[in-house]
């Protein structure tokens, strides 16, 4: 059958959360590359489909494909661990410090993997540093400026100008970003077909991103390649007034409202909720689909 049960999908989350907290260092940083990278790329496909359509809607209905190849793929995404470890964790099945060691690592390597996705749209989309983005014409400068725009316009326009209010606004919009996204996550999570993980995670994915919600990983690439391009927004500007927020955000969108939740209402008093006979198929099935390798 093509569909794991809710209290099935729970059990198999929180032994996959306990197996996350023990990955290699090595491990952590090469899939979080992955999953920064896949989303950059992503993300910079949605601005130039944007900016050739006049459809803002079309870019986000697209950029979900990034997303469902690091759930195809069991790479590590932050804002998913921000879900997935807790769970281990009320379960007795790690700790927090290695929880939080987890996010450190997989936070590092999505930001290294962005920081090249950008570093190389930065010189693609310049033409080498050739183009001028003030009078240039063409999709390259409009979506280098388009970045630019952004890079602006989520550290400075809508937070740091707002000051105390800006801080908070950048915390909630993070938390409503991670809820969509762990919603994402949780839904693949319940198919066991390739055809049925993409379609459950797509509309949730292109929900947060039409809804102009505020993700880490996002971020990150828009955040690097914005200055890279001559934004002039300086790191501080990028890290106090954005990064900081929205991973607060991140972690409680994800950790509550949907670890907490599903948690709290399908974890089986049970030891283990998997079937008494020993059902290989299904817990390679989950083990695979939740990156526990």
């Amino acid at each position: 059958m093509d569909y794991v049960l809710p209290n099935e999908l729970v059990d198999g989350m929180i032994a996959a959360g306990g197996k996350k907290a023990h990955v290699s260092i090595k491990n952590l940083l090469l899939r979080g590359f992955y999953s920064g990278s896949a989303l950059g790329l992503a993300l910079c496909l949605a601005l130039t489909i944007m900016h050739q359509t006049g459809l803002p809607w079309i870019g986000s209905l697209i950029f979900p494909f990034g997303f469902a190849s690091i759930v195809l793929f069991g790479m590590e995404l932050v804002t998913g661990n921000f879900a997935l470890l807790p769970m281990a964790v009320w379960a007795g099945k790690t700790t927090w410090g290695k929880t939080f060691r987890n996010w450190m690592w997989v936070w590092i390597g999505n930001f290294l993997g962005t920081g090249l996705v950008g570093i190389l749209f930065a010189i693609s989309l310049t033409s080498g540093g050739t183009a001028d983005l003030a009078t240039g014409t063409g999709d390259w400068v409009a979506v280098a400026n388009k970045i630019i725009g952004l890079n602006k316009a989520n550290t400075i326009v809508k937070y740091q100008n707002l000051g105390a209010l800006g801080f908070f606004l950048a915390f909630l919009r993070g938390l409503i970003a991670n809820w969509l996204v762990c919603l994402g996550v949780t839904l693949a999570l319940v198919s066991k077909s390739v055809p049925g993980k993409i379609l459950a995670c797509w509309l949730p994915i292109t929900a947060f991103q039409a809804l102009g919600m505020e993700h880490i990983v996002v971020n990150m690439f828009l955040h690097t390649t914005g200055p890279l391009l001559g934004s002039g927004v300086s790191l501080g500007t990028v890290v106090f007034w954005n990064y900081l927020p929205v991973t607060a955000g991140n972690i409680v969108g994800g950790m509550v409202f949907i670890g907490m939740l599903f948690y709290s209402t399908h974890r089986s008093t049970m030891s283990d909720v998997l079937p008494p006979v020993h059902d290989e198929k299904l817990e390679r099935e989950l083990a695979a689909e939740l990156g526990a390798r």
